[in-house]
């Protein structure tokens, strides 16, 4: 082989590397991807297996003890009593598409400690002036008194109230707490407050645990089959590299002794 055409080669040999080692660089990338992915995956997994709920009692006159345990929900808990407030003693209730208010009653307690509110909401403005309705000018503030005494400002909780998850999740997360009409406490969402009444309690929410698993054991498989076809990738590429790196070796010689024959000729 002539000092040109090595030369030609060892160029050729040379792009050749340089692809093979920006292969390379892009697999291990995304091998980098796949295992950050399989972190993600992970972390979703556990975070679904173990994840809480709050579940309260209610009554249910087919259960021997006469209650029965479920999900908290905003009907639930007015049934029993419970109402939702926040840290300014705000009471939180559902509205009606007409501005009405939904008032709810304890249905599942004694006739004498049904009625939660002594009397609807009201208005009142600026000056303390009570309306029944909002037919004043200005901003009027929504009222209501509780049986068991106080006067509280009331906020419509609809979005809230009507969904049992984002309920329980501001109740656990302390930004909501709940009251109990029935006495003249209110406690937080602490589990040590729980705890302190025991109709309710935080379990172990396994609605979601065998969803979580088929998901997570699908993207295990796809994750696991990727790695190792970029390993098969990586390991056909490492083994074009090394041919190549010998070729190149083989080549260089070549041109070493073309050129130390040619300076020896001139030498001559």
């Amino acid at each position: 082989m002539g000092l040109t055409s090595s030369q030609g080669r060892l160029l050729m040999l040379t792009s050749r590397l340089s692809d093979i080692q920006l292969d390379m660089m892009l697999i291990s990338q995304r091998q980098n991807q796949l295992a950050w992915h399989s972190e993600k995956v992970a972390k979703e997994y556990q975070e679904k297996t173990t994840n809480m709920k709050l579940v309260m009692k209610v009554t249910d006159t087919n259960e021997k003890t006469g209650l029965k345990t479920t999900d908290v929900t905003f009907n639930d808990m007015t049934s029993m009593g419970y109402l939702i407030t926040d840290s300014s003693n705000n009471i939180y209730l559902i509205q009606n598409e007409d501005g009405s208010w939904k008032v709810p009653t304890a249905s599942g307690l004694d006739e004498d400690q049904q009625s939660m509110f002594n009397g609807s909401v009201y208005y009142t403005d600026e000056d303390g002036n009570e309306y029944t309705e909002q037919n004043a000018e200005g901003t009027l503030t929504p009222k209501i008194k509780l049986k068991n005494g106080g006067e509280r400002n009331v906020i419509k909780g609809n979005e809230i109230l009507e969904n049992k998850e984002k309920l329980q999740n501001r109740i656990m997360n302390g930004m909501m707490f709940v009251l109990n009409t029935t006495g003249n406490s209110t406690f937080g969402s602490s589990v040590n407050d729980l705890e302190a009444n025991t109709s309710f309690e935080y379990v172990y929410d396994t609605s979601d645990d065998a969803e979580a698993e088929s998901k997570y054991n699908y993207a295990t498989t796809q994750i696991s089959r990727q790695e190792k076809e970029l390993e098969m990738e990586l390991k056909q590429l490492e083994t074009q590299h090394n041919a190549i790196l010998q070729e190149i070796e083989s080549v260089e010689k070549v041109i070493d002794k073309n050129v130390e024959r040619t300076f020896k000729t001139f030498d001559a």
